[in-house]
C-alpha cells in the first residue's frame, strides 16, 4: 500500500470514538467524489458537518481494513444547511442543543454563521431564545472559536483537547502568546499539566536546553514536587543532584540558577553546619512564622476565672487553688451528665481549660468527643465564646454531629474569598473569639496551620485534637507530630478505649494495628469487624460487588450508596480505585444521562469525589458528593456536596472522580458507616502500618476486610513512618 504522505478533503459524517484526555479519534469523511473513508489519530476537538482538509497517510488495519492515519488537519466551517445543524447542534455552543440547532438553521439557514460571527442579536427573532441565552450563545461561540485557534496550535506538541480549553480558560486570548513567551507557566497554572509537557513545548518554541530562563523553571517543579510529597524543603546536596539529572545540565548552571532565584526572593537556602536545605520562599515563611506564633503564643498569660461557691455549689476559692477549682467543675458537670471520668480524662480537660495551647492525641474510642463537650460546656459557663473547625466539610461535619455545634471548615472560619484569592480573617481581621478548636488536626499542613494562627488573637486559647498515627496530612508539613515532639507545647496523649464500653472489635483492632500486632479475625464478638479471605484479585472485585449489593444490605440494612465505601491502597490493578468504581458504577447506577470525558463516564446520580482544593466552589480535596444534575446544552454538571449544588463545566470534570471506591489517603478526615477495605499482596508497594489503621478507624459501626493474611501482616509489620524533610520541631526548641 502506498505509504507517502498525502492529503483528503471532505465533511466529517460521523464520529465513531473519540477520546477528549487524549485527543484521539475515529471518525467518516465523505469525500468529494462521495466515497466514504475512515480517518484516526490525534485532532483536536471535531463536530460532525464540519468541512476538514487531512493530512497524513493510508494504512491497512488488520482488523478496520484500509485506515486513513492523520497527521495534521485543517478545517472549514460546514457550506451545507445539514451541516450547520449537525455542527452546532453537537454540543459545541452553551445554549445550543439538538433542537435549537435546527429551530436557527430552519430560520436563518446558509446565513447561521454568519449571524452568529455578525449579527448575534437577531437570535432574537428565534422562539424560546431570550436575552440571557443570546448573551450565553454569544460568549459561547467567540470561545469556541478561539479556543479552536488554541487547540490548533498545540496539536503538534500533543496536548490534549481538554487541556486546549483549561489552558483558553485560564489565559482567554493571550494563551497562545503566553505560550509562547513562557509555556512553563501551563505546569504552575494549569492543573494537570506537569513540567515534562510545558517542556516539550518550550523546547519545540526554541528555548535553549542550558538556558537560564530552563533550569529556573526546572528548579522550581522540583521543590514543588517536594512540596507535592509532603517535604517543606529538600538537602542542598541532594537537591543538587537531583537537578543534575533531571534538567540533563551541569552543576555550575544549576548552583547560578539557585543564586539567581535566592535573589529574585523566590527561595530560600539555609545554610547550616549539619545540612544546609533549599526552601520555597513561601514554605520557608510559614514554618518560620507557625513556630514564632506558637511561642507568642506560649507566653501569653491565660485569663482564669475564679468559681466561687453559689453558682457551681461550691466553696469560694483563692487564686492559689485555681485547680481544684476547675476540678470540682469537672466533677460536678461530670455527675449532672452521668458520665465517669478517669484520671487521664480529668487532666484532659483541665489542661483545656487553663493552657494557652493544648495538643489532645489519641486514637478513636480514647474519649476525645466526650472531653471536647466538657470543655464547651464549661467555657458556655465562663461566658466564652468557642469556635469549632476542621480541615475538611466532612471532618467538620462530624465535629458538629460528635458536640451538637457548629463546626466550620478551616476556610469558612477563616472567611475564604475566592475573588481576591485570600483569607479575610488575618492579623489584622483575626478570629473573634475566646477559644478555637481544631479537630482532625493530624490533617493540617504548614501553609493552612500558618493562615489559621495569622488569624488567632493574642489572647485567643487554641486546642488541637487529632491522631497522630494516621496518615500525614497531604500538603507540606508533619505539622501536629513536629509541634508534640518539639517538648514545646502542652501534649494529654489519650489511651484507654471508651467507645462501646470497650467492646468495639473495630477499635479494638484498630489499636492492634496501631501497636503492631496482629488483628482478631475469628468469630466476630461485636458484628463489627469481618475478615473474608481470598486470594485471587478476580475474586475480591466479585466479592465486594456481592457485599455491596445483597449481603451487607441484607445483613445491616446500609445503603450501599450513602452507608458503605470502599477503601483501597491503590489507583491501579485489579483491586484498584479505577477498575472497582467502573464495576461498581456499572451494577449501582443503570441511569442513561451520561457524559463521557476521557476513559471515565460520569451518570447521573453517581457518587464522586472533589480531587484537589477548588477555593472559588467551595469544594475541597476529599468531599464526596453525588451527580444531581448533567446539562448537555450548558456542558455542565452539577454535583450535590451535602445539600449544596455545585456546577462544573466539562472542561473541569477532571476535578473529580467517581467515589464508589476511594484510596485509604482520600478518606482522611471521613468516617462511614460501613467501610469494605480489600487488602492483597499486589498492594505490597503500599502496605504499612498507618495505612491499614487509617483504613479500619474510617468505620463506624462496620468495617470488612477482604484479602490475604499474609497481606495484613505485610501493612502491620511494615512500620516505615513516611520521612519528610520539615523544620518546625527544630525552629520550635531552637527560638
Amino acid at each position: 500500500m502506498n505509504n507517502q504522505k498525502s492529503k483528503i478533503r471532505g465533511i466529517l459524517e460521523k464520529i465513531i470514538f473519540k477520546n477528549s484526555e487524549t485527543g484521539f479519534m475515529v471518525g467518516k469523511v465523505r469525500l468529494e467524489d462521495n466515497n466514504l473513508v475512515t480517518i484516526v489519530g490525534n485532532a483536536f476537538e471535531l463536530q460532525c458537518g464540519e468541512k476538514l482538509e487531512v493530512t497524513g497517510k493510508w494504512i491497512l488495519n488488520k482488523n478496520y481494513g484500509q485506515q486513513f492515519e492523520i497527521e495534521s488537519i485543517k478545517t472549514t466551517e460546514p457550506a451545507t444547511a445539514v451541516g450547520i445543524e449537525n455542527y452546532l447542534g453537537s454540543g459545541l455552543i452553551k445554549g445550543i442543543g439538538p433542537v435549537m440547532a435546527n429551530r436557527i438553521v430552519s430560520h436563518f439557514k446558509l446565513d447561521t454563521l454568519k449571524i452568529l460571527d455578525e449579527e448575534q442579536k437577531r437570535l432574537n427573532e428565534i422562539d424560546g431564545i431570550g436575552k440571557k441565552r443570546i448573551n450565553l450563545i454569544s460568549k459561547s461561540w467567540k470561545k469556541h472559536k478561539n479556543i479552536r485557534e488554541v487547540m490548533i496550535f498545540l496539536q503538534s506538541y500533543g496536548i490534549s483537547n481538554t487541556y486546549a480549553t483549561k489552558i483558553y480558560n485560564n489565559y482567554g486570548d493571550n494563551s497562545i502568546n503566553v505560550i509562547k513567551v513562557n509555556p512553563y507557566r501551563l505546569s504552575e497554572d494549569i492543573f494537570g499539566i506537569g513540567f515534562k509537557t510545558a517542556d516539550k513545548i518550550a523546547l519545540k518554541t526554541g528555548i535553549e536546553k542550558d538556558s537560564l530562563f530552563r533550569i529556573k523553571a526546572g528548579i522550581i517543579h522540583l521543590l514543588k514536587s517536594a512540596e507535592d510529597e509532603g517535604h517543606c524543603y529538600f538537602p542542598y546536596e541532594e537537591f543538587i543532584e537531583i537537578s543534575e539529572n533531571f534538567l540533563c545540565t551541569e552543576l555550575g548552571k544549576i548552583i547560578d540558577a539557585l543564586s539567581k532565584l535566592e535573589e529574585d526572593g523566590k527561595i530560600i537556602i539555609v545554610k547550616d553546619n549539619v545540612v544546609s536545605k533549599v526552601y520555597l520562599a513561601s514554605i520557608y515563611n510559614a514554618e518560620k512564622y507557625v513556630s514564632e506564633k506558637i511561642l507568642a503564643l506560649l507566653g501569653e498569660e491565660v485569663e482564669h476565672k475564679e468559681y466561687k461557691g453559689k453558682e457551681h455549689g461550691m466553696e469560694h476559692k483563692t487564686e492559689g487553688s485555681k485547680k481544684d477549682g476547675v476540678y470540682d467543675l469537672i466533677n460536678n458537670l461530670a455527675s449532672k451528665e452521668r458520665i465517669i471520668l478517669d484520671d487521664i480524662q480529668i487532666k484532659a480537660i483541665e489542661k483545656a481549660v487553663t493552657e494557652k495551647i493544648l495538643v489532645i492525641t489519641g486514637s478513636p474510642g480514647t474519649g476525645k468527643s466526650t472531653i471536647l463537650n466538657f470543655v464547651i460546656k464549661i467555657f458556655e459557663k465562663e461566658n466564652k465564646s468557642v469556635l469549632l473547625g476542621a480541615p475538611t466539610g466532612r471532618a467538620s461535619k462530624r465535629l458538629y454531629e460528635t458536640t451538637g455545634k457548629e463546626a466550620k471548615t478551616i476556610h469558612r472560619l477563616l472567611n475564604y474569598n475566592p475573588k481576591l484569592n485570600k483569607f479575610l480573617k488575618n492579623e489584622k481581621n483575626p478570629i473573634n473569639a475566646d477559644i478555637v478548636i481544631i479537630d482532625e488536626a493530624s490533617m493540617l499542613d504548614i501553609r493552612l496551620m500558618r493562615n489559621l494562627l495569622l488569624a488567632i488573637k493574642p489572647q485567643t486559647r487554641v486546642i488541637f485534637v487529632g491522631d497522630i498515627d494516621q496518615l500525614p496530612a497531604v500538603g507540606p508539613g508533619n505539622v501536629l507530630s513536629d509541634i508534640i515532639s518539639s517538648g514545646m507545647v502542652p501534649v494529654i496523649e489519650l489511651k484507654n478505649i471508651y467507645r462501646q464500653e470497650g467492646e468495639s472489635l473495630i477499635i479494638h483492632n484498630a489499636h492492634k494495628v496501631r501497636d503492631g500486632q496482629f488483628p482478631y479475625i475469628g468469630k466476630p464478638k461485636n458484628n463489627d469487624f469481618f475478615f473474608i479471605e481470598k486470594e485471587e484479585p478476580e475474586e475480591v472485585v466479585d466479592l465486594i460487588l456481592n457485599l455491596l449489593t445483597r449481603r451487607i444490605p441484607e445483613s445491616f440494612n446500609y445503603n450501599p450508596l450513602y452507608d458503605v465505601q470502599v477503601l483501597v491502597p491503590t489507583n491501579k490493578g485489579i483491586v484498584g480505585v479505577n477498575n472497582l468504581n467502573s464495576r461498581i458504577q456499572d451494577i449501582l447506577n443503570f441511569n442513561s444521562q451520561k457524559v463521557l470525558r476521557g476513559s471515565v463516564q460520569y451518570r447521573l446520580n453517581d457518587k464522586v469525589i472533589q480531587l484537589k482544593n477548588n477555593y472559588e466552589k467551595d469544594v475541597y480535596n476529599g468531599d464526596i458528593g453525588f451527580i444531581s444534575g448533567i446539562d448537555m446544552e450548558m456542558e455542565e454538571i452539577t454535583v450535590n456536596f451535602d445539600g449544596r449544588n455545585v456546577s462544573y463545566d466539562f472542561s473541569e470534570l477532571d476535578e473529580i472522580s467517581l467515589s464508589y471506591a476511594i484510596s485509604i489517603h482520600k478518606s482522611q478526615g471521613s468516617e462511614f458507616k460501613c467501610v469494605i477495605i480489600p487488602i492483597l499482596t499486589s498492594h505490597y508497594m503500599l502496605l504499612q502500618r498507618n495505612l491499614l489503621y487509617t483504613a479500619i478507624t474510617r468505620a463506624r459501626e462496620l468495617a470488612v476486610i477482604v484479602g490475604s493474611k499474609k497481606a495484613i501482616g505485610m501493612a502491620v509489620n511494615r512500620n516505615i513512618v513516611e520521612k519528610r524533610y520539615t523544620s518546625l520541631k527544630e525552629l520550635l526548641r531552637n527560638f
